[in-house]
């Protein structure tokens, strides 16, 4: 018992004690202040119909739990990913596999510390939501178990479901993070997204993240009060379609003990999935298995004779120093392109190939995001991956690393963004759209200047592929202000807002790189 609370005590306060994790809180405190908007903003959070619920502590405790629970889906899977792994690649693992923990207990362990993690975020958002209830509440009483009751059935257990999941992908994908983040994201989009649009109230049952019980009481509250017969629940940040805003009393929602053994069902369901995992988890034996047919064909044969070719050093070509960015980039080029595995291109250029014939709005707004997204792990450590494999020292030490080796990363990062985006560039250079054009090239130098910026600052990829998916989330669902590229937004304007931000995020990363060369 003792090892089992040492690996979760030593894990938790490794990740909380992270540039990753501060910046995460940051995040999050910012972000659940917007999720009870004010009664002249221009979005909404939770909208039943054109009914709003009064900001009063049962509305604010609801909404903020809902919007937590799908958040924190969104960033946390992110955070936590990374537990086994990271266990394996310091060395850790190979000491605790000596050990006489279970397999069952170390991915138990592993799984409680990401809970209590995402837990940490879960509370510093109720916080911010009990604030607002005395900000933005009104004259109403505050009712504690309507406002508590939510963050206790709902949020909590599908963070721990989240928490379990995280382990359970990286036992089944191991390395293959850029697999793991694409089958997330489908995951994601099904069970969080997906299963909130169905209308078949046995549903609920099925929705891990616990909303649909909950939108589905204040749909029938509006329903029941106003003769209303809507249907219509939108769950999100929702801007600019709102055509007409009513306001009504919501008082809570009427806990059934269905709903609780429900929930208790998800978290046992989690446990028991955790551990028929533990039966495939390999406890970091790094052995591999060679084929026996690869074995046969190392098998040296002496019967044969084998002609030994002298060495001509006249003969060899002449080694030329050559100080320019052009290697560098073809170089830098070539690792994002072989980075992955290499079938993972038959579904870019299905992407590719799309973006070509679709509608140009949707090929836009929709399909160049999510093609920009998956190729979140080839640019998610563009300019950390020297310090990951610890070869800064010799990379800072060369000539000029700044001026060709940081730039050689932005420029093959650029052209391949660019070139993923090509087809809608074509598009719109035949019907004259040049601003389409221009926020286009622009928002390929943001993705891969904001991934430089975010790497440096942070020391590594995990913050860059929290907010990437952030962003992309925030752009398939049409928010104006996440708009990097010029899918919802075509003026000079924008485009020099969005330049001035690359600017700025280039010049704090090489302003940071350039103290660490120095002080290294």
């Amino acid at each position: 018992m003792s090892l089992f609370i040492s690996i979760i005590r030593a894990d938790y306060l490794q990740r909380t004690r992270s540039y990753v994790f501060l910046i995460t809180l940051i995040i999050s405190i910012l972000v659940a202040y917007t999720f009870v908007p004010v009664h002249d903003a221009n979005y909404t959070t939770v909208r039943i119909g054109n009914y709003i619920g009064e900001n009063n502590s049962s509305w604010i405790g609801h909404v903020t739990a809902i919007m937590a629970s799908t958040f924190l889906w969104l960033i946390g899977f992110y955070l936590v990913n990374n537990s086994i792994r990271r266990d394996e690649e310091t060395g850790v693992g190979q000491i605790i596999a000596t050990t006489s923990i279970s397999n069952f207990g170390y991915l138990f362990a592993k799984a409680v510390s990401n809970f209590l993690v995402l837990l940490t975020i879960t509370l510093i958002i109720m916080v911010m939501a009990l604030s607002l209830v005395f900000i933005r509440g009104g004259d109403f009483t505050f009712n504690a178990i309507q406002f508590f009751f939510p963050y206790l059935l709902t949020t909590i257990p599908s963070i721990f479901f989240l928490a379990v999941v995280a382990i359970i992908l990286e036992i089944i994908f191991g390395n293959k993070t850029n697999l793991m983040n694409i089958v997330f994201f489908f995951l994601f989009s099904f069970m969080i997204i997906g299963l909130n649009q169905y209308k078949n109230s046995m549903v609920q049952w099925f929705d891990v993240s616990g909303v649909k019980y909950l939108t589905d009481s204040m749909l029938e509250i509006v329903n029941t009060k106003y003769n209303q017969t809507s249907e219509n629940v939108s769950v999100g940040f929702v801007y600019g379609d709102i055509i007409k805003r009513n306001y009504f009393l919501f008082e809570g929602t009427n806990w059934s003990a269905l709903y609780l053994a429900s929930r208790l069902v998800w978290i046992g369901f989690a446990i028991l999935l955790l551990r028929i995992a533990s039966k495939f988890f390999n406890r970091f034996d790094t052995k591999t298995t060679v084929d026996f047919r690869k074995k046969q064909n190392i098998i040296l044969d002496y019967t044969k004779q084998r002609s030994i070719k002298a060495i001509h050093v006249s003969k060899l070509p002449k080694a030329s120093l050559d100080f320019g960015i052009l290697p560098l980039v073809k170089t830098e080029f070539l690792m994002l392109l072989r980075k992955g595995p290499w079938w993972f291109w038959f579904i870019n250029l299905g992407l590719i190939i799309t973006l070509f014939f679709i509608p140009l709005t949707i090929a836009h707004q929709i399909v160049l995001p999510l093609l920009w997204f998956l190729q979140i792990n080839r640019w998610a450590d563009i300019a950390t991956k020297e310090k990951y494999y610890r070869t800064h020292y010799f990379a800072y030490a060369a000539y000029k690393p700044l001026q060709r080796l940081l730039q050689a990363q932005i420029i093959a990062g650029f052209i391949l963004a660019f070139i993923l985006a090509l087809p809608i560039i074509l598009r719109a250079l035949v019907t004259g759209d040049f601003l389409s054009i221009l926020s286009l090239t622009l928002g390929a130098l943001l993705v891969v200047s904001f991934s430089v910026f975010s790497g440096i600052i942070s020391g590594g990829k995990r913050l860059y592929e929290i907010l990437f998916f952030m962003i992309t989330y925030g752009n398939l669902n049409s928010v104006p202000f996440l708009d990097y590229f010029g899918g919802f937004h075509k003026s000079i304007t924008y485009i020099l807002l969005l330049f001035g931000i690359t600017v700025l995020m280039l010049s704090v990363a090489f302003s940071v790189r350039k103290y660490e060369i120095e002080h290294q």
